[in-house]
């Protein structure tokens, strides 16, 4: 009934009640702890010095927050909540035991230190627990839990301080301290750390952040400000006048209970009935400027009538309307600023900028009051004067959030996550309702897209508007963001849909079975003799939903789908069997996790992370190994608790028997998980000596710097990486000028140039690693692209960067200069370096990577190099196909060279030999501007796949309005490319046809026919997207000739 009435969703009612608990402590702690700490400082201690409180309070945060987060940084949160509360609690039993003297201001400053950690700590841990989403419907009543807290402690306190004297009140708040920690203790197994990360960003440079100070942020952290210098003015009144009419201790405790208890529940009652509302319907500005038109308000009366009563509106005013509206506010206008700028920015104007004016506020009161005796009641026409200008800023600002909310919708950069409350203002409305009506198709699937995890209702109509005017894909959009609301599609219009629509049936008989509508079982029921299997299935899953035991045909179709041998329809079945356990129990899905076929396993883990089992942990996480699976896995393991996920990847990436590919996946996943263990595992990896998981721990490290600084010493290991890396380089830029530039040692070098490529964005980022926020990436691609223009400024900056000892070695290796320049400058700053080519390739040889074993056996063939020869490991050579053909043709060339090696075992059959060999096919498709920046060892699996056709003179090859499914490499002869006896073009040796049917299946352009007896390369269109499907830079290659193309013809 209660999780029905408060949104409650199975799973949450008890780690939500433990967070209401926790937040009801909290607040008890802050009400307790100010009332003790303002009463005793205003009996005990002289008045005149409470602005100055105000200053060492901002001054002291700043300093015990920046200790705070270097102590508790890497370490778990339970624990510090733990230890930072008995800290307060030993604290707090000192002070009690000492009240007098020095330690009555202390205590007012380390009352507030105690109240910003608790609650920063809380709402860490409440992220930890419920996502955005969760947040966004649960908050309201956390929220509660505070306001209620304030309603019965602060009516309470009259009643405690009658028995046991306002002088033992913060024993009250060293028991609330302990019930922090019991519910920091309890609330421990339903932590899942994934998505709160503690981040630390260093300061960018001051360029970047004067471009971040826009107007719009200027604008806000005026407002912001403002409101900060006018709260401490009115919190000096009030607590001046307070202890002016209530002298005694115990009065004065008493009157702060009862004011404590009178402002939560007004704050509990405009936060839940007022604040949404009123957003909704006036929109921001009206919202921003009711506390300071209350606040001028109240200021005039205290001013014209200086009593109690007239200080108590603005206090009132500005306890109430901070806390709901006014805050609520501050966050939608945070909305349109990009996440990074957010990042950076919001800590320092929320944070640095408003206490270092609370600060200033304070020391201007104390002159004023002190050294000019200006009257309390005149420091009103200050915050008559601020609150003037500062409505008058709030219009400004409201034109600058429209503008940016257009913007950021319109640079889809609008994002909800960080709104704590389902709130939306009425301009931001306008705007989304603006894009949603909108002609363009991709603006109304943005914004769909942002508003999928807010309340939907602003928004009903123009979404029912589309569901029957849009376009398929923006209709089945709004179906899937309005799975479960029937306020936004009612019930009975999805039982139309699917009566009626054959392009929305499916979805919307899923979504029937999901909301267990039993009306729509006899429609449903009628789709399982549909002609579409895909229905079919998605009708008996919706059945098994509504009402399990209804129909076995149901029941019996679903069985049969999962053995299937249709690609679609079994991962269609296990994605409709997450909640059943009898049609697909846990070891079956295990062994689908495990299937060969990516689109199964991809299907099977949507299932595990919605069963949330810890035993399917290893398959999911054996997914990673394949890039196709990678990214639904890493899905997956969000769900689980951080520690067992990073346990588990550390004990396979550790495991000597787990798969290069597999440690890659690990690396690319920890990415996500910044902890001081995946700091530790990914700088074990950046050795150069196996660079494809150098390259991905790179990325991954730099990723993590930017989140959690690293330690002096994992810094001092990366920069000694870096020049490991670079000595590594240079040996092969060595090697490379050593080995002449000919066409039979095109792919030799083409690999060697590669391999320095790859590693100078590795040694670009190493060097940049204690300086992460810099814009490196952008950098790396000016050397990569080889923008002339630009790399004089990229050097300047690496030589700002890097040691004089270091800036050398790095610079001279990405710079223009000769390769004869780069070797005199390697042999010069490195010990011990390989410069003997024969030694340098012998190491190739002798490796495991079947491409560098391939590439240099031919060289060594091909001169008769017999040292590099004898460095061949014959028994533990790769099973590797290309190694073999290069075995065979030299063998059948130079048999008499070749007759005392041991190479029978690898000879191959004549009838496996085909004309060209895969050395030469290769060579043949580097050629090609569509693989011409293709990576060597892609380029072998591409040649690999292409089968050579034989065609006599005068042959059609194909005609126009053929379909296209493969492209055409001439080996040697002729084409010509015509349309009717109208000749195009004719191509010979090296040229291609029908290259762009690999891409897409548009019917052939125009005629083909073989101009001679021609050998041709195929490559069909299957083999070539089932290989680019798994190996990333043949699909970074064809993206950059699709680019190229675009660029010239745009040109």
């Amino acid at each position: 009934m209660l999780k029905k009435l408060f949104n409650i969703y199975p799973g949450e009612g008890l780690p939500t009640l433990i967070l209401f608990i926790y937040y009801f402590a909290f607040v008890a702690i802050s009400i307790t702890g100010s009332a003790a700490r303002d009463a005793y400082f205003l009996n005990m201690v002289d008045r005149k010095y409470l602005p100055l409180m105000f200053l060492a309070v901002a001054i002291v945060l700043i300093i015990v927050i920046e200790i705070y987060n270097r102590l508790s940084k890497n370490r778990d949160l339970t624990q510090i909540v733990t230890m930072s509360s008995l800290v307060f609690i030993f604290s707090l039993v000192l002070i009690q035991n000492h009240l007098e003297g020095w330690v009555i201001p202390f205590l007012y400053v380390w009352m507030e230190v105690i109240t910003v950690i608790t609650i920063t700590q809380f709402w860490i841990l409440a992220t930890d627990i419920f996502n955005p989403r969760q947040g966004k419907r649960l908050i309201g009543l956390l929220g509660a839990g505070g306001a209620l807290a304030a309603i019965i402690i602060g009516s309470s306190i009259k009643q405690y301080v009658s028995l046991f004297g306002s002088e033992n009140l913060l024993f009250v708040t060293i028991g609330f301290l302990g019930v922090v920690i019991l519910m920091a203790n309890f609330i421990r197994p339903y932590r899942n750390i994934n998505e709160q990360k503690n981040q630390s960003i260093k300061k960018d440079e001051q360029q970047k952040s004067d471009k971040s100070f826009t107007p719009y942020l200027k604008s806000l952290a005026v407002v912001i400000g403002l409101a900060a210098i006018v709260s401490r003015i009115v919190d000096y009144q009030f607590k001046m006048i307070a202890v002016a009419a209530f002298p005694l201790q115990d009065d004065l405790v008493n009157f702060f209970g009862k004011y404590y208890a009178l402002t939560g529940i007004a704050t509990m009652v405009i936060q839940l009935f007022i604040t949404s509302r009123l957003l909704s319907r006036f929109g921001v500005l009206i919202a921003i400027l009711i506390l300071p038109l209350s606040l001028m308000i109240g200021s005039i009366g205290f001013f014209l009538s200086p009593i109690l009563a007239a200080v108590f509106l603005s206090k009132f005013s500005d306890q109430v309307f901070k806390f709901t509206l006014h805050n609520a506010s501050i966050q939608l206008l945070w909305i349109p600023v990009k996440n990074t700028v957010k990042t950076r920015l919001k800590p320092i104007i929320e944070g640095s900028i408003r206490a270092g004016l609370e600060g200033v506020s304070g020391i201007l009161i104390f002159i004023a009051v002190t050294i000019f005796n200006t009257p309390i009641h005149y420091l009103s026409l200050s915050i008559v004067l601020i609150s003037i200008y500062w409505i008058n800023k709030s219009f400004s600002l409201k034109k600058l959030y429209v503008d940016a909310l257009q913007s950021a919708i319109e640079k889809r950069q609008l994002n909800f996550e960080e709104l704590t409350l389902d709130i939306q203002d009425q301009t931001m409305v306008k705007t989304i309702e603006t894009a949603l009506n909108n002609s363009d198709e991709s603006q109304q699937i943005f914004a769909l897209d942002i508003i999928k995890d807010i309340p939907l209702t602003p928004w009903k109509q123009s979404l029912n508007r589309l569901l029957k005017e849009g376009d398929v894909t923006v209709k089945k959009e709004i179906l899937n963001i309005s799975f479960y609301d029937e306020n936004i599609i009612n019930d009975q219009r999805i039982i139309n849909l699917i009566q009626a629509d054959k392009d929305l049936d499916a979805e919307a008989i899923e979504i029937a079975g999901k909301r267990k509508l039993s009306a729509a079982l006899p429609i449903i029921n009628k789709h399982l003799k549909n002609p579409e299997k895909e229905k079919r299935i998605v009708a008996a899953a919706a059945i098994r939903n509504i009402k399990p035991e209804s129909s076995s045909e149901a029941k019996t179709l679903l069985i049969n789908a999962f053995d299937s041998s249709n690609e679609k329809i079994k991962p269609l079945a296990i994605k409709q069997m997450s909640y059943d356990n009898e049609i697909l129990p846990d070891d079956k899905l295990i062994q689908y996790l495990n299937d060969s076929s990516y689109v199964i396993r991809n299907a099977a883990l949507s299932v595990a992370k919605t069963r949330r089992s810890p035993e399917f942990l290893p398959e999911i996480i054996h997914s990673l190994a394949d890039p196709r699976s990678a990214i639904p896995a890493r899905t997956a393991l969000t769900i689980y608790n951080e520690q067992d996920v990073i346990k588990f990847l550390i004990q396979y990436s550790q495991d000597s028997n787990t798969q290069k590919s597999l440690v890659i996946g690990i690396i690319r996943t920890l990415k996500n998980y910044p902890t001081k263990q995946s700091i530790g595992l990914i700088l074990s990896r950046i050795n150069p000596k196996t660079p494809p998981i150098q390259v991905e721990a790179v990325d991954a490290l730099i990723h993590l710097a930017r989140e959690i600084p690293l330690e002096e010493e994992d810094i001092i290991i990366t920069k000694d990486e870096l020049i490991k890396t670079a000595k590594y380089a240079y040996e092969k830029i060595i090697a490379l000028s050593q080995i002449e530039d000919s066409k039979d040692n095109q792919l030799l070098r083409h690999f060697l140039q590669n391999e320095i490529r790859r590693l100078i964005p590795v040694i670009m980022k190493l060097g940049i690693i204690d300086k992460p926020e810099t814009p490196i990436e952008t950098y790396i691609q000016y050397v990569l692209n080889e923008e002339s223009d630009k790399l004089p400024y990229v050097l300047e900056f690496l030589e700002n960067i890097f040691s004089i000892e270091d800036r050398e070695i790095v610079n001279s290796l990405i710079d223009t200069i000769s390769i004869d320049e780069k070797c005199e400058i390697a042999r010069k700053r490195f010990d011990r370096l390989t410069t003997d080519l024969n030694q340098f390739l012998g190491y190739y040889i002798s490796s495991i990577q079947g491409l560098k074993v391939a590439l240099t056996m031919d060289y060594a063939f091909r001169t008769n190099n017999q040292e590099i020869l004898n460095k061949v490991n014959w028994e533990g050579l790769p099973e590797n196909f290309v190694i073999k053909d290069i075995i065979t043709r030299h063998a059948q060339k130079h048999s008499d060279s070749l007759k005392t090696l041991p190479i029978n075992q690898y000879l191959l059959d004549s009838k496996q030999l085909s004309m060209y060999s895969i050395l030469e096919k290769a060579l043949i498709l580097k050629s090609i501007d569509l693989f011409e920046s293709i990576p060597s060892e892609e380029l072998i699996r591409v040649a690999q796949i292409a089968e050579e056709e034989q065609f006599e003179k005068v042959t059609p090859l194909f005609e126009e309005g053929d379909f296209g499914d493969s492209m055409y490499i001439v080996a040697n002869g002729k084409v010509r490319v015509h349309k009717g006896e109208r000749t195009i073009v004719e191509l010979e040796k090296g040229a291609c046809v029908g290259e762009m049917a690999l891409l897409d299946q548009e019917p052939r352009s125009a005629d083909v026919t073989v101009n001679a007896d021609t050998t041709l390369l195929k490559i069909s269109q299957d083999g070539f997207y089932e290989l680019m499907s798994s190996n990333m830079e043949i699909m970074q290659g064809i993206v950059k000739l699709i680019t190229t193309r675009l660029r010239k013809a745009t040109n």
